[in-house]
C-alpha cells in the first residue's frame, strides 16, 4: 500500500508540474493559454502594463477593453520574481512567456 501512495502522490507532482509549465500561477489559482482577459484579471489583478498591437508594431494602450487584437499584458512583480508577458487575440489568452527579473 504504501508504494501504491509514492506512486500516486509522484503522478499528481508531475501532472502539476506540467500545468504550471504551461500556465501561470496567481495566487493559488493556475491561468493557463485559452483563458479569457475578464478570467485572466479576476485570477491575476490588473497587469502592470498592456500593449495593443496594431500591424506589428506594439502601442501603449490604457484601459482594458476586450478588443478583437492582439494584446501583450505584462505583470511586472519585483526583483525577486521574472517579468511575465501574457499575449492575448481576440480576448483570449494566446501564450506566457517570461522575462528577467522585474524592477
Amino acid at each position: 500500500m504504501k508504494a501504491w501512495t509514492w506512486w500516486a502522490a509522484a503522478v499528481v507532482l508531475a501532472a502539476w508540474s506540467d500545468v504550471a509549465s504551461a500556465g501561470l500561477t496567481c495566487g493559488r489559482t493556475v491561468v493557463l493559454p485559452g483563458a479569457s482577459k475578464s478570467e485572466v484579471l479576476a485570477k491575476c489583478g490588473e497587469p502592470t502594463s498592456r500593449r495593443s498591437m496594431s500591424g506589428g508594431k506594439a502601442s501603449k494602450r490604457r484601459g482594458g477593453g476586450s478588443g478583437g487584437g492582439r494584446e501583450v499584458w505584462v505583470y511586472d512583480l519585483g526583483s525577486r520574481q521574472l517579468v511575465r508577458y501574457l499575449t492575448f487575440d481576440k480576448g483570449r489568452l494566446l501564450g506566457i512567456e517570461f522575462g528577467g527579473y522585474g524592477g
